[in-house]
């Protein structure tokens, strides 16, 4: 079949800007309840996010692995060619995604030699508006009932995608591309010292990421400027938040760990002998010394002068067509197809109703809630807790490849605004190793080790990203981003987790409500400030409503949904498709349903917006 129009894929940009979906990382939440210290863990970036299935039916017993009938027709071969080479151009687009999407690009047809980051403008955000319509139109010329399943759910995903980015072009100057947690200022220390060396022309690539990020934040700073005069900046708080957070990295000898790291990485490598590795060694360090600290103290004289022009208020509902561009991130964000009006009233209705079954709980018996201390965590290591937690989830989750992991601890020179824990998506490739890291900042002192190790590890992310890269996806499909998806499965384990750490049945019922209401605590402030309008008191008087709580409760909870809009959404939506989900399995299958058909198959489907991923789960329900 001959398509009537295409694009080159390289001008094809499937994610938003900035373009970087590889960190998992944590943030702290608040503690919305005094009977339980809780700490929501706060993920970002999700890499490899796809749509394809091999399908547990959901009944007892029985398993089904659906296939076309024209699975070897020719607009399915086609279809594989065209989304092959979109993936191929996307994922070399620089050599940070490239590195971090694959270790032997050379075997999937894509020269392992790849540049730095391309500096951003506005022209090239208007650019790729044209550009998501022509690869739009030429998705829409397949004949999706002659696709595999698996493509079927591909299409789908990035027809999706693409319908969301056609609808962002409307909001470009919303756009984020410094941000306290997500945003690459923050990330980056972490990125380049996890940086794989495979090969000798993995560590050229590296250093041509290194001489490109001066470059790249001064263009970020030329977009803030354009921002500025559009009266678009994020608020004067925020840009301050993110100049001291790269003060901090300058002053405190953060660019040491960029030193240690390549030392260590070169020191593995059996290709290189001594005297090259030595070669290296000098190279990286001079160009730390001419690149990474200046552009860094670049960033901090830019945002000094640019954030005078900043205003206070950073809710997104104070700018122009605000509340229409929170609404498109709220569908972007969690992947869902309920409006911000009608989840604000399903998310006060689900508070109430576990505020009740708490307050059911404390009637029954007081003294439940005193004995809710770090009783599971016990004396585990964290590679123990994990271990533990790997075999426990096997009676109720389905087998996943055994793999390697390691737990990393964050430099002290990162700790004051790293998250508390975060997991790093391998390559896909290479997913057997795995490495989570913890951050020892006395700011999480408290926080439960145990469940952060369920949301990063088993069953969370770590489990959910193996178990997905043993699927036969088609390849694409890891290039797609459906954070409502892989964040709401994360916290979804984490509250699920709660039965294999040593508490009872009553205790379990207690954590896991106490936690939904964190979620939808956090949940309705961040639709309350960014659509509705709240300022801080109203964000006060509204956790004192369900509480009682210090005023500098309230102002970091503001603080932080000011700084990162729409970044709890995907957390609490999440969860909450998760369990809408599971509640439309267990009423249709009735006395047939279990948990690990359920979870078997919300697994096997893989990453997708939930219309997507319930229209499929439909078709395997019987009649």
């Amino acid at each position: 079949m001959q398509r009537k129009s295409t694009v080159s894929p390289h001008h094809f940009h499937i994610s938003n800007f900035p373009p970087y979906n590889i960190i998992n990382c944590s943030a702290p939440g608040v503690t919305p309840m005094k009977m339980i210290r809780h700490s929501l863990q706060k993920l970002f970036f999700s890499i490899l996010l796809a749509t394809c299935l091999l399908l547990t039916a959901c009944s007892t017993g029985s398993k089904t692995s659906p296939e076309s009938p024209t699975s070897q027709s020719t607009e399915s071969k086609e279809f594989t060619e065209f989304t092959d080479q979109l993936f191929r151009e996307t994922v070399s687009s620089d050599a940070l995604s490239l590195n971090y999407t694959l270790s032997k690009p050379d075997k999937y047809g894509i020269s392992p030699t790849c540049g730095g980051f391309t500096p951003i403008s506005l022209d090239s955000l208007k650019n790729a508006a044209p550009e998501t319509e022509n690869l739009l139109y030429s998705l829409k010329e397949f004949d999706k009932s002659e696709l595999t399943l698996p493509q079927q759910l591909l299409y789908d995903s990035l027809a999706y995608t693409l319908e969301m980015d056609k609808k962002g072009a409307d909001f470009i100057l919303f756009s984020r591309p410094l941000s306290p947690v997500t945003g690459l200022q923050a990330q980056l220390p972490v990125l380049l010292a996890e940086y794989n060396f495979n090969s000798v022309q993995d560590i050229e690539n590296y250093f041509s990421l290194l001489e490109s990020i001066p470059g790249y934040f001064e263009s970020v700073l030329s977009f803030l400027e354009i921002q500025a005069k559009e009266h678009m900046l994020s608020s004067r708080d925020t840009l301050e938040t993110i100049a001291e957070q790269c003060l901090s990295f300058t002053q405190n000898n953060g660019s040491d760990i960029l030193l240690t790291s390549f030392r260590s990485r070169t020191k593995s490598c059996t290709f290189l002998d001594s005297n090259t590795q030595k070669d290296y060694r000098s190279k990286n360090k001079e160009l730390v010394r001419s690149c990474i600290t200046p552009a860094y103290e670049q960033l901090i004289h830019g945002l000094n002068v640019i954030s005078a022009m900043a205003g206070t208020d950073g809710a997104l509902s104070s700018y122009p067509n605000g509340k229409e561009y929170y609404s498109h991130l709220f569908a972007q964000e969690t992947g869902s197809s309920t409006s911000v009006e009608e989840y604000y009233q399903i998310l006060n209705d689900r508070l109430h109703k576990s505020r009740n079954t708490l307050l059911s709980y404390a009637k029954k018996d007081p003294a439940l809630f005193s004995n809710l201390s770090m009783k599971a965590a016990g004396n585990l290591t964290p590679e123990e807790r994990l271990a533990s937690l790997s075999t426990a989830i096997l009676k109720d989750f389905p087998q996943a490849a055994d793999v390697n992991y390691t737990v990393s601890y964050v430099d002290k020179s990162l700790e004051d605004y790293l998250s508390p824990a975060f997991y790093l998506t391998p390559p896909l490739d290479a997913f057997t190793e795995n490495v989570i890291y913890i951050n020892n900042s006395s700011r999480f002192a408290g926080s439960d080790i145990s469940t952060t190790l369920a949301h990063e590890g088993y069953p969370g992310h770590l489990y959910q990203n193996v178990f997905h890269r043993q699927q036969n996806h088609p390849l694409l499909s890891y290039a797609l981003n459906f954070s409502g998806y892989t964040e709401g499965w994360a916290t979804y384990a984490e509250l699920y987790s709660y039965k294999y750490l040593g508490y009872s049945k009553d205790e379990v019922g207690i954590l896991r409500n106490n936690m939904i209401v964190s979620l939808c605590i956090y949940g309705i402030c961040d639709i309350g400030i960014h659509y509705y309008g709240w300022d801080e008191k109203k964000v006060l008087e509204f956790l004192n409503q369900n509480g009682n709580y210090p005023e500098d409760t309230a102002h970091s909870l503001y603080k932080n949904i000011i700084d990162e809009p729409g970044s709890y959404l995907k957390y609490t939506v999440g969860y909450m498709e998760f369990a809408k989900l599971k509640d439309a399995a267990r009423k249709q299958l009735g006395k047939n349903f279990s948990e690990k058909s359920f979870h078997q198959y919300v697994l096997s489907a893989g990453p997708a917006p939930f219309p997507i991923l319930e229209s499929y789960m439909k078709q395997f329900w019987p009649e």
